[in-house]
């Protein structure tokens, strides 16, 4: 093995020892949830990875064109705003776990810079879901 190789290696086992703080349960609330499996400490940011992907801005109108299985993804998982959904360019072919986080008017975790990373706003206890406020992500 290379040794760029094993420095992927090293990387990926420290990000599993030290940043490693969350996984999808079902949800009391709605569907699916995001948990944490470890305590996240207040100001934690980098719970989630950092997507590097393009968010594409579709229509309402062009979604709604779209078949219903494909529609009721985009419906139930993007953000939008009054006349478009923001899909990311892979569609669902993989699944970022921020778009399981469920919304409540007191969040514990908020978007930093339009969705590109989340920080938590209190403490919080390893088995508590994880929420954010809809309306102030965008």
């Amino acid at each position: 093995m290379s040794k760029k190789g094993s420095l992927k290696k090293l990387e990926l086992l420290k990000e599993l020892s030290d940043n490693t703080f969350v996984k999808l349960l079902p949800s009391t609330i709605n569907g699916i949830g995001v948990f944490a499996i470890t305590p996240i400490k207040k100001g934690q940011r980098d719970i989630f990875s950092h997507d590097k992907s393009e968010w594409i801005k579709i229509s309402k109108k062009e979604v709604k064109t779209l078949p219903e299985h494909s529609k009721e993804l985009v419906e139930n998982f993007c953000l939008y705003d009054d006349k478009n959904y923001y899909v990311p360019e892979y569609g669902f072919k993989l699944i970022d776990l921020v778009i399981f986080l469920n919304h409540s008017a007191t969040p514990n975790v908020c978007s930093i810079n339009d969705g590109e990373n989340f920080e938590a706003l209190r403490d919080i206890q390893a088995g508590e879901e994880l929420f954010v406020n809809y309306g102030t992500i965008l």
